[in-house]
């Protein structure tokens, strides 16, 4: 009789599943989610999930994911599992930006990559906006970019502003009060008597 090869991992300690029915890994789904909790105070977690991704390992419960959980790890797209068991997504990426939020972390590399891809929209907006000769819109993000607006979209905001300034003293040469304008989003705040 030929001896088992066991992974190179299980030198590293005890497994968990070792005194565990082998069945749980291998059964129902109900018995899978129990296998899943037997995983999970396992400190060969991670070196048992690397194993059975770098086997493509088709069938039961190792690492603490069934069958499934592991395909969408296979998946190319940069997913992987940390050291706590978390699924983490590649950095640089919205949705593992988003994961690091949600994990109460920041991450220098996605930040600058968030920040990169706001700048990226805001140039495709402000391209439209000198496309149809400068505007208002382009003034304002032209400011959001932090950069000197440029003659166009300077002229556009300064046209506003003196319409407004025309408008404000035509409506007090008619005798009526000047209205000052609430911001969007703005709410009236009521004053407890």
């Amino acid at each position: 009789m030929n001896p088992i090869d066991l992974p190179a991992f299980l030198a590293r300690g005890t497994a968990g599943c070792a005194t565990a029915d082998p069945e749980l890994f291998y059964g129902t789904a109900a018995e899978q989610a129990i296998a899943k909790t037997v995983c999970l105070g396992c400190s060969l977690r991670a070196d048992c999930l690397k194993d059975a991704l770098d086997r493509g390992e088709r069938f039961g419960v190792w690492g603490g994911l069934t069958t499934k959980e592991r395909s969408r790890l296979t998946a190319k797209d940069g997913r992987w599992v940390d050291d706590e068991g978390r699924v983490r997504l590649a950095c640089g990426t919205g949705p593992a930006l988003q994961a690091h939020r949600a994990y109460g972390e920041t991450c220098g590399t996605c930040s600058a990559a968030q920040d990169a891809r706001v700048e990226a929209g805001r140039r495709k907006r402000l391209a439209g906006e000198h496309a149809t000769g400068g505007t208002v819109n382009g003034y304002l993000l032209h400011r959001l970019l932090e950069e000197q607006a440029c003659p166009a979209c300077l002229a556009a905001q300064a046209r506003q502003s003196s319409e407004q300034r025309k408008a404000r003293a035509a409506r007090k040469a008619r005798g009526g009060d000047v209205v000052a304008l609430k911001p969007r989003g703005a709410r009236r705040l009521r004053v407890a008597s």
